[in-house]
């Protein structure tokens, strides 16, 4: 995709209906020369698309601020509607704090449950959002789309994505979608350090999300391994002691997240 001048840029109603089908989604950015990639709801706000991150992806959400350029991948078709389609969406990254949970809440949270089952669980209610009042403030990452471009689709639990840095810190990263024996679903990426990204979703609950990548450096035809993964495939079916610990270190998580500066106003931050 070639370089975009900054300036304002027109939404796309059919970008925009595709991230509103898709169920999940991977957003990859360039860190010190090396891709990340994150797991992600994408949803459209007033003002387009953005990414609602709890608070105990605060890291996350700053780091995505500060590359300041990100390629949204839209890969998994499962559960998705049918404005769904593949596509590597190319955005500048804005970044807005919402310690108190008041735009989330006004303007995206209706979109999340309905798209997302474990939000369910903790705000499906006045009831249960006030028990769980930690998981309303939201980091949202706002997308200013630029382009987009086609992707291959993953057709099964052996599809991966493959992600490569572009060029320089903050360049956008490259993505591809590579089927059985390594085939690549698409245009080869550039050489350069890369991570190949596999996942496996329980559904229809999304309970469980497994992700599990292989890093090293891609050389244009394949992808040299430096560092493997460890188990792959579904994390167990948990139990209900796990699930009361995993519930537990998730609102620790978001208590720490929101104490690490003293909640304001919500902040508006960019590259």
């Amino acid at each position: 995709m070639p370089e975009v001048p900054p300036g304002p840029v027109r939404r796309d109603p059919d970008v925009e209906a595709a991230l509103r089908a898709a169920v999940v989604a991977d957003v990859a950015w360039t860190v010190g020369g090396r891709p990340r990639v994150h797991g992600v709801l994408p949803l459209v706000g007033p003002d387009g698309p953005v990414l609602a991150l709890p608070w105990s992806e605060l890291e996350t959400a700053r780091s995505l601020a500060a590359a300041g350029r990100v390629l949204l991948c839209l890969s998994e078709p499962q559960g998705a509607g049918r404005a769904w389609r593949p596509l590597a969406v190319r955005a500048r990254t804005r970044l807005e704090e919402d310690p108190e949970g008041d735009v989330f809440t006004a303007t995206l949270l209706e979109q999340e449950l309905l798209r997302w089952p474990p939000s369910r669980l903790l705000a499906d209610s006045v009831l249960l959002r006030r028990e769980h009042w930690w998981w309303l403030p939201r980091l949202l990452v706002h997308l200013e789309v630029l382009d987009d471009s086609p992707l291959g689709a993953r057709e099964s639990r052996e599809d991966q994505l493959l992600v490569v840095a572009g060029d320089g810190a903050g360049g956008w990263p490259e993505a591809t979608v590579t089927g059985p024996a390594g085939a690549l679903r698409g245009p080869a990426p550039a050489p350069g350090p890369a991570l190949l990204l596999g996942q496996e979703l329980s559904w229809p609950d999304l309970e469980r999300w497994g992700r599990w990548s292989w890093q090293g450096r891609w050389d244009g035809a394949q992808l040299q391994v430096e560092q493997a993964p460890g188990p792959t495939g579904l994390p167990p079916v948990p139990g209900l002691l796990r699930r009361w610990r995993r519930h537990r270190a998730l609102e620790r998580a978001c208590r720490a997240g929101l104490a690490a500066e003293p909640p304001a106003t919500p902040r508006v931050t960019g590259p």
